[in-house]
């Protein structure tokens, strides 16, 4: 378990740094209103996922550790995105189109209401 644990310590650092490189670099360079680098990140992340699920899937990758370093730590902190992606793919190949709109809008909608909730929820304390 605690190999598992510095696995994700690990990933997640990375992930993050690899995060923040991008996102920030793509953003400075472009300078467009519209946030380029976070949305390439999770494009970024999206494909990582895949690929590294069809890898294990397919045998071509085995260690546990690996697999948890590259999704858990590395890809969940460099876009918790791809993980949503992910899950709806899934739901796709399942032929679940109910679940498949509702977390997306689920998740989109709460999402943006928790948004706001927090930032009314500052200028109440406030």
């Amino acid at each position: 378990m605690l190999i598992k644990l510095i696995m994700i310590l690990a990933g997640g650092g990375l992930g993050a740094l690899a995060r923040y490189t991008l996102g920030s670099q793509i953003d400075k360079n472009l300078n467009l209103s519209f946030p380029v680098g976070i949305f390439f990140v999770n494009l970024l992340g999206c494909f990582f996922i895949g690929l590294i699920v069809s890898m294990f899937e397919n045998k071509f990758i085995f260690s546990e550790n690996l697999k948890i370093f590259l999704i858990v730590g590395f890809l969940g902190s460099l876009t918790t995105f791809s993980t949503f992606a992910l899950d709806n793919y899934n739901f796709m190949t399942q032929k679940n189109i109910l679940l498949l709109f509702a977390n997306i809008f689920l998740t989109n909608t709460f999402g943006l209401l928790m948004v706001l909730i927090g930032m009314k929820t500052v200028k109440i304390i406030n």
